[in-house]
Parts: structure tokens; sequence; C-alpha cells
């Protein structure tokens, strides 16, 4: 009675996918999704519990299905999914030995298994086998039936199909499989832990010997081929290729996939998702920045510095995302997972916005020590009423009555920002909006890069600066496929128009001085070979190490830190931590993407976007001209950059 109920539940659950083209589909189990580099390189997959990988049946190598049908069922195009023959042979040992001992199993049984049933033993278990084997070759052409069975047998090493299973035992792709290795794994579906090619490969040689003889005995290949495989080495890897499920670049990725992904999709489907990551940059960012960490490390006896770094080309795709030192020491995301102020970084905003209300970059703006009440900076008054008074001051304790609005942003000076943002606070508020920054809310603190921001928002924001006022959001995934090679998503760049393309180029004319001479002049040698324009950023008591930069093909950005906030040590500002390795990969980059000349040019900009500066009162004038010394004389003074 209960086996005539199971016949009957299966066939009231399959019978609408019989009558459905999409049968076939509902039978298949669970597959890994793949994901791959801007060149077409596996970097990783995402899969729930076993790490299986779709084959189609045209994508199965002949050599393969030879191997398996010589190996599993010689007779499997000739049979119905019941070999006769095979089952008699099996009936008489099991019932010699009082119990089920040989399997005598088919493919199509063998499928039922796998797909229906448990493992255990047991006669009734094999009549359902049987019942469900009859069914599935009524439905399914043989083809189907293997294609089937080929992504659902284990192989060993936790491979689950053909296809998991040719990478992980010699690194390849299904299609490239040798005839030997073809029959390697068609000798493992027998027993997998038992031939266990890197456990017993005496085992497995043998084995796979044997499968080669079936071949040639079933006439699959000739007597030749057959003694010259036999004689060749099981050619595994040294150990099997652990399947990468997990990094800075592949957490990035798998976070902007469950934006337009299932997570069903995502761990189950089967997919490919083609990124716009370059997997040689990845490494070799990682490779830097975390030897930078070291270095650092070891030159101020920290114990918890931290790194990140992330890059996009100008149209968003982003490059490549280090979140830290080591993944396998700490899986945080720095790059995009944390928020931490950024300090001078978000300087050119101001200055931007200056330009935009028709200063020009040879006005004066004050450069004089400030006293402002704690609400006016978005400070709160301490308890015991003490500081209720906001004292900002610039990174190397100078100041003069009067600085020049471009020197103010090449040298990083704080209270020539802040005076500059206190003529346009309402300008400033719409641009940190418009550049993404924050979403609408401001005080003065803000202009020196107190609010909470990462690495991702400061790409987006400087991509404005590097192609002409047109902000660039970053993406990383530009086409997913189905298991099927059917695409269902398409990536885009996304961008709107932020700024005027000439006070962007104003912009970043200036940034362009901030490498050459001011406060990222240790790269200054950069912009001999192609231009470079970026800005430096340092938070309070030296907690954070910015440097934000581009090119005419990319835009960067590095940071070091600690999780703790606690101070770096005094002088590590983003000029002297962050500049350093972002030249370097920078270097790099710029040799596989190439890097050339900003146009309009800086000299273009300078003589013939840069407005006069404003003519001063009579009265003004000495103070002016003043200013104009001490300015020089200022900056020359600089030891210490910020």
């Amino acid at each position: 009675m209960r086996l005539f109920a199971f016949f009957l539940s299966f066939i009231l659950l399959f019978s609408n996918a019989w009558a459905s083209p999409s049968y076939k589909e509902k039978l298949l189990p669970d597959f890994a999704t793949t994901v791959l580099d801007r060149r077409g390189n596996v970097i990783g997959y995402f899969y729930k519990k076993h790490f299986r990988l779709y084959a189609p049946f045209d994508e199965i190598p002949q050599n393969l299905i030879w191997a398996v049908i010589s190996a599993e069922d010689a007779r499997f195009y000739e049979h119905k999914g019941i070999d006769p023959i095979g089952l008699l042979r099996a009936a008489v040992r099991d019932i010699t030995s009082g119990k089920i001992v040989q399997g005598g199993s088919t493919i199509t049984q063998q499928l039922a298994k796998l797909v229906f049933l448990s493992s255990q033993r047991t006669f009734s278990r094999k009549l359902k086998e049987i019942g469900i084997a009859k069914e599935l070759e009524n439905n399914l052409t043989k083809n189907e039936i293997l294609e089937l069975y080929l992504n659902y047998v284990y192989l060993g090493s936790g491979a689950y199909g053909v296809k998991a299973a040719a990478r992980v035992l010699f690194g390849k792709d299904l299609k490239n499989l040798s005839l030997t290795e073809c029959a390697l794994l068609a000798g493992l579906i027998r027993g997998p832990e038992y031939y266990n090619p890197f456990k017993h490969p005496e085992r497995a040689l043998r084995r796979r010997n044997w499968v080669l003889k079936q071949m040639y005995k079933n006439g699959y290949i000739t007597r030749n081929i057959y003694l010259d495989a036999v004689n060749q080495p099981l050619g595994i890897l040294p150990e099997p290729e652990k399947p990468r499920t997990a990094g800075y670049e592949l957490d990035f990725v798998k976070f902007m996939a469950k934006k337009v992904l299932s997570a069903d999709q995502l761990y189950t489907g089967g997919l490919t998702i083609k990124t716009t990551i370059d997997e040689n940059v990845q490494n070799f960012a990682q490779k830097i920045l975390a030897s930078y960490a070291e270095k650092y490390s070891k030159e101020h006896n920290l114990n918890d510095l931290q790194c990140a770094g992330m890059a996009m080309t100008r149209l968003g795709e982003v490059l490549f995302v280090v979140g830290g030192t080591d993944y396998s020491k700490t899986k945080l995301n720095r790059a995009f997972q944390i928020l931490r102020p950024i300090g001078s970084t978000a300087k050119p905003i101001t200055y931007l916005s200056a330009f935009e209300k028709g200063i020009s970059p040879y006005d004066y703006v004050e450069n004089t020590p400030l006293e402002l009440p704690m609400e006016e900076a978005g400070k709160k008054t301490r308890k015991n009423g003490e500081d209720k008074y906001w004292r900002p001051e610039n990174y190397s304790h100078h100041y003069t009555d009067y600085l020049e609005v471009k020197n103010g942003l090449t040298y990083s000076v704080n209270l020539a920002t802040i005076h500059l943002a206190m003529k346009i606070p309402s300008k400033i508020r719409q641009n940190f909006k418009k550049f993404e920054f924050t979403r609408g809310d401001f005080n003065l603190s803000y202009v020196l890069g107190s609010f909470p921001s990462n690495l991702y928002r400061i790409l987006r924001a400087f991509s404005a600066i590097e192609n002409g006022g047109v902000l660039y959001r970053p993406f990383v995934i530009k086409e997913v496929l189905d298991k099927n090679d059917q695409l269902i998503y398409r990536g885009t760049p996304s961008f709107k128009k932020v700024a005027d393309t000439k006070n962007i180029a104003i912009l970043r004319s200036i940034l362009q001085d901030v490498v050459k001479k001011g406060t990222a002049r240790r790269i200054s040698y950069l912009s001999k070979r192609f231009d470079v324009a970026g800005k430096t950023g340092t938070t309070n008591s030296w907690r954070d190490a910015y440097f934000t930069g581009f090119t005419t093909s990319f835009v960067m950005s590095v940071w070091f830190g600690r999780d703790s906030y606690k101070t770096l040590w005094r002088g590590a500002d983003g000029g002297r931590l962050s500049s350093p390795p972002w030249a370097e990969i920078a270097e790099k980059l710029c040799s596989i993407y190439g890097c050339g000349k900003f146009l309009p040019s800086y000299e273009e900009i300078v003589k013939s976007y840069y407005p006069l500066p404003s003519i001063p009162l009579k009265t003004e004038l000495s103070r002016y001209i003043k200013a104009n010394t001490l300015g020089v004389s200022y900056m020359e003074s600089l030891t210490t950059l910020n």
C-alpha cells in the first residue's frame, strides 16, 4: 500500500512537468553562480550548499560520455531504463548473499535514485527505482537523462557534477578535458572517496585504466590510443582547487548583485555574472596596500593598522576593491561597508561652489583664526558648559591675513576654506547634495570633511571632476546570464550632470597643482609622465589618511586608519601615507589602460578660464599686497602637508 501511495504521489507531483516543455528544468538541481572578471577569468562562485556547475549536454565532451557509458551502463542507448541482463546478474548476487550488494542499476536508475530516493539498499527502494526509471525514460530523451545524471553525480573533493569536478581536480573547463581526464572522472562515479586521486592515486590510476579498457572494448577508442592513454599520469592538480567564494571584490559584487537578483537566483540559479573587476589589478592593489600597511605598522609599532582602496574607470566601471590588509583575517570591507570622516577630501566641493558664485582662483580669502558657536559646526556643547565655541585650526598652525583662493585648496588650508564657505553656505549645501556626499544636511564643519562617508561615495563624487561635471555612479556588474547563457540583466553607466564644464576645469587644474606642488607633491613625479590630479585628506588627530586622485582613464581612492578610531601617529596625513601606494597602483593601471593629457590642458585653463581677481577697495589694497607676500612665504614654510 505504501509503495502504491509513493507512485501515486510521484505521478501527481510531476504530471504537470511531463506536459510542460520545462519538465527537465524541474528536475535540475541547484547550481552555483560563476563570477568572471572583465577579461572572462573566473574569480569566484556563489552557492548555498553544494559546489555544482551546470553543464548542458552539448558542453559535455564526447570522450566523457563514452567513458561514463563504458564504466556505468554499456547498454545505455539500447535499453528502456532497465537492463534485464544487468538486473539478472545483480539479482543472482543479491539472492546468494541474502541482501542487496550489487546494484545492477542503469544510468537511468541511478538518476532516479539521485533525484528522488535515498541511498539505502532495500528491495522496496529498488522497486521504486525501477518504476521511476521507466517514467523518466518515457518522458526524457537519452541525452537529457545523461545531462541530468552528469550534473547530479558526486565525484569527491566537494565537487558535484562533472563540470565542477573538472575545475576541482584539473583546474580546467569541462570542454578542455583530455581523454584520460574524462576516464578518471567516469571512474570516480562508482566510489568518489575510495578512488579519490588525491588520497589514493594508485587506486584512481587502476580505476581510470579500467575505464579506458572498457572504452576500448566497446569500440570508442582504438588499441593504439588505449595503450598510449594507460601510460599517462593522472594529471590532477597538486591539491583540489577550492572554489573561491569570498574576497573583498567578491563581497562587493555580491552586495551589488543582491540589488538586482533574488537570493535564490544568486545562490542556486547557475548564473554567470560578468563583472568590471580586473583581477590582475585587484591582486596587485591588495599586495601594494597590504605591504604599505605592514611597513607603516613596523615603523610605528602598530598592530591594528588597516587599509582600503577602490578604483573605477571614467564611466564608473569598478576595477578593484580592497577592503583591508588580509581578507582571511578581517572580512570587514572598509571600502564600502563603513562610514568615516573624510577630512580635506571634501574641500573641492567648497572651491567649486566658490567658482560657481563668480569667485576667482586669484581672489583672496581670509586665513585668520575663527571662534564660532558649536551649533554652527554641528557640534554639541559639553555638559559642563565648556567649549561653547568651535575653534578650527590650520594643520600647520600658520596663519595669514589673506590667502589666494587657489592656494587654499592647493595647500589644503582649513581656515581659508572655512572663511570661503561662510560666504556661500547655501551653494555648498546644494553641491554636497548634488555630488551625493550628503542628502542635504550641512554645517560648516562639513567643508573640512567631518561628515561620514566611504571610498565608494568619494569615487562617485570625484568622477564628476574627472568627467567635466558629469557624475558617474560606480557599478561592477556588466551582465548576468542564466544557466542557458540567456541575458537576464545588463549593467549600464548611471550618470547625471552636476556642474558646469568650465568651473570643473578650473577646479581640476588646481587639483593638478595639489600633485605638482601641494599636499600630494610626494608623487609629483607622475605629472611628468601623464596628467594626474587629486586631493589629500586627513581627519582630526590623524585618525584617517586619504588620497583620491584621477587621470584620463580612472579615479582611485586610498585610505589608511584603525578600526578603533585611535590616532595613527602624529603627522600621519594623506600625503605621507596614502599618496605613495596610490601612485604605485596608478602606474599599474596606466600601463594597462593608458593615461594621457587632460583636455583642455592645464595651461589653456589658466589662460582662458581663470577669471580676473576682484579689484579691492583702495583702503584694502595694501592689505592684499601684504597678503600676497605673506602667502608666498607661508607656502614655502610648509614642511608638513595635509
